[in-house]
């Protein structure tokens, strides 16, 4: 699929909103050419009617039609902000869902095998920067060139009827070789623009890189060798963003110095076959439309960056449908159906190599509660339990099968993992909740808020289940982040659940809430949860201190 094939199935849902914008913005560079044109020719006739020049003058008329104009082009410019803008943020959302519900959809091990190979950074890059670059390209890109078009038509049309055939011809013409002139200057803007986007990507990996790492650097003197790598990537990053300035500014200059031909070439034929009046009327109408050709340039260079993005999206999508062919949860229960997990001699990473190895066997009705100091790999042996990283030592059965060498496809629907960071996006609390499951009736989702006692929270906002979350989960707190993610795993059916810290951020009050509700389901599973509370949990589940150095 090419880009821009892309793109148009992007857009193609919110076609009638991008036609509403580019006709507003398209009136209003109308209504602004013609007020300038009619302006003039008002002033004009008016002064030589003072001159006694010109004889009968209606005055009402063409005051009445300024005024008239004068009013169109802000509420027409207004109406363009409103609906375009409110277009955008509408793919902005939509983008943003699709994407993160394909990744969020794609086991983690398989992003580990595939992009992973690549950068972390550069996949927030394609999650963040990238959607945010093709969520312009019909505002800035398309709607500019088409408004542009149907102003030079309007314009020719006006010079045909008030001007002459000539005129007109002329009027085209120009407005063509402004077109072609815009299209050189885009073909180098295009190959800049795409330049940007490579530039910006190696700019934020370098970012996430350094400071990842800086306390390691630091630690080894190395801090400063990092700081001048990161200062060449963004001076090169801001050469290349000056460099497009730059062009586009040229871009822009050659555009009005065309124009300004433009006008001279028209005053020069309209010389001696108009009156001084209608020669005003067409001079300036001609001035006019520099303001609908003066945007090409800065819409064209923006073409680049749109493909690279695209390029870049469709990339992420379609490696993330690659691994989803992969993965069939169904088909996986039918082929495993594992009721007990038998782990012997785990050792996972950050344990302490003295240590004792964990071997245990979790079955469905004790829950497992590990506790201990904070750095000795609890949830590390999470992470390993899940797959997300490979033990250093031991193994994990499944009626006799290697739990750890099973293909993703296979394990990944059998496991709920919640690891000890909230992972929300900007989504209504109904998108957050489907998240990989397709379509989920209201009142299950109302029956998980209950048991965590979110329902009414949300319901209090009158948004209810529309109750945006904000970046990164910013309109929720802490405590209702976790009990939100504990209420997503309440949707799904796992045979593992590993939790790490479910209940940290929560009071005593809200403890006896949740318990209650959360221990059928966690019972029916085999269940893994690390705490440093583990006196808060129910006295009849497991509990293991996670050794330290010496321990057995």
């Amino acid at each position: 699929m090419t880009p821009w094939r892309y793109l148009w199935r992007l857009y193609r849902p919110g076609l009638p909103r991008w036609l509403l914008a580019w006709a507003a913005l398209a009136l209003t560079w109308m209504a602004g050419a013609a007020l300038l044109a009619l302006s003039g020719w008002f002033i004009a006739a008016t002064a030589l009617a003072g001159l006694g020049l010109l004889v009968g003058l209606n005055i009402f008329t063409p005051s009445t039609a300024i005024r008239g104009l004068a009013l169109v082009k802000p509420v027409t410019r207004y109406i363009e902000r409103i609906v375009g803008h409110s277009a955008v943020l509408r793919l902005l959302a939509d983008l943003r869902v699709r994407v993160f519900a394909t990744v969020a959809a794609t086991p983690a091990r398989l992003w580990a095998e595939g992009l992973g190979r690549e950068r972390h950074a550069d996949l927030v890059t394609r999650l963040l920067r990238d959607v945010d670059t093709l969520d312009g390209v019909p505002l800035r890109v398309v709607g500019p060139l088409l408004a542009a078009l149907l102003t030079l038509l309007a314009a020719v049309v006006a010079m045909a009827h008030w001007g002459s055939f000539a005129l007109a011809v002329v009027l085209g013409a120009g407005g063509g070789i402004i077109g072609i002139t815009t299209l050189l200057f885009a073909g180098i803007g295009r190959r800049r623009g795409m330049e940007r986007v490579a530039s910006r990507t190696a700019l934020r990996i370098g970012h996430h890189d350094h400071f990842s790492g800086l306390a390691e650097r630091l630690a080894y003197g190395k801090a400063d060798q990092g700081l001048v790598q990161l200062d060449a990537l963004a001076r090169d990053d801001l050469q290349r963003a000056q460099s497009q300035e730059q062009w586009a500014l040229w871009a822009e200059h050659a555009v009005q110095a065309l124009v300004g031909l433009w006008l001279v070439a028209v005053v020069a034929l309209g010389w001696g076959t108009l009156d001084a009046a209608s020669l005003a009327l067409v001079a300036l109408m001609t001035l006019g439309l520099g303001e609908a050709f003066a945007g090409l340039p800065g819409a064209w260079w923006r073409v680049g960056e749109a493909e690279a993005s695209a390029h870049r999206v469709m990339a992420l999508e379609s490696r993330a449908m690659a691994d989803a062919e992969r993965f069939h949860p169904e088909a996986a229960r039918h082929r495993l159906a594992p009721r007990s997990w038998v782990i012997e001699g785990l050792r996972a990473r950050h344990q302490p190599h003295e240590a004792t190895p964990w071997s245990a066997i979790l079955m469905p009705g004790a829950p497992w509660v590990l506790h201990g100091p904070s750095g000795c790999g609890k949830s590390s042996l999470l992470a390993t339990l899940a797959g997300e990283l490979p033990p250093h030592a031991g193994r994990v059965l499944v009626d006799g099968v290697d739990w750890l060498a099973l293909p993703d496809a296979q394990r990944y629907p059998h496991v709920a993992y919640l690891g000890q960071e909230d992972h929300l996006l900007d989504l209504s609390v109904r998108q957050f909740l489907r998240l990989g499951l397709g379509e989920v009736a209201d009142a299950e989702l109302h029956r998980v808020l209950q048991a965590v006692a979110l329902d009414a929270v949300f319901e209090r906002t009158g948004d209810g289940l529309d109750y945006r979350l904000g970046p990164r989960g910013s309109r929720v707190s802490g405590g209702q982040a976790r009990r939100l993610q504990l209420a997503a795993l309440l949707l799904r059916d796992p045979g593992l659940v590993l939790l790490d810290e479910p209940f940290r951020g929560l009071d005593a009050a809200l403890m006896a809430h949740l318990l209650p509700r959360l221990q059928p389901w966690l019972e029916a599973r085999c269940t893994v949860i690390v705490t440093h509370a583990p006196e808060a949990l129910p006295a009849t589940w497991r509990r293991q201190r996670w050794p330290r150095v010496g321990e057995g």
